[in-house]
């Protein structure tokens, strides 16, 4: 396997199927890196990741710009950019983009999601 450079902005951007105004771009698949998966997420503002769980994997929200109401199984808390939200398997989580402006994140799966 040799290395890679990918740029984010070259990928295609897609909305996901199953939440609202939520728009992705697979950076890192388990094709170039069999131990993580990394997607470049935009939540438009009223948008939301709908509180799901992951069965085997642990994802990771890292905000980059705009802020977010984060859940976490029953817990809910206001995040903004710096801040990640980590959620292992079976953890019920979620975000929803309450601001004006869209969220920006970069979300992490171990073992990787695709």
């Amino acid at each position: 396997m040799q290395g890679k450079i990918v740029t984010t902005a070259e990928q295609e951007e897609y909305a996901h199927p199953k939440h609202d105004r939520f728009f992705l771009r697979d950076v890192v698949t388990a094709e170039s890196n069999p131990n993580l998966s990394v997607h470049r997420g935009r939540i438009e503002p009223g948008g939301e990741i709908f509180p799901h769980t992951h069965d085997g994997q642990t994802e990771t929200f890292y905000i980059l710009s705009g802020s977010a109401i984060c859940t976490m199984d029953s817990n809910k808390s206001d995040v903004s950019a710096g801040q990640c939200c980590i959620a292992p398997s079976g953890v019920t989580h979620g975000l929803k983009n309450d601001g004006d402006e869209p969220v920006e994140l970069m979300a992490l799966f171990t073992p990787p999601l695709k």
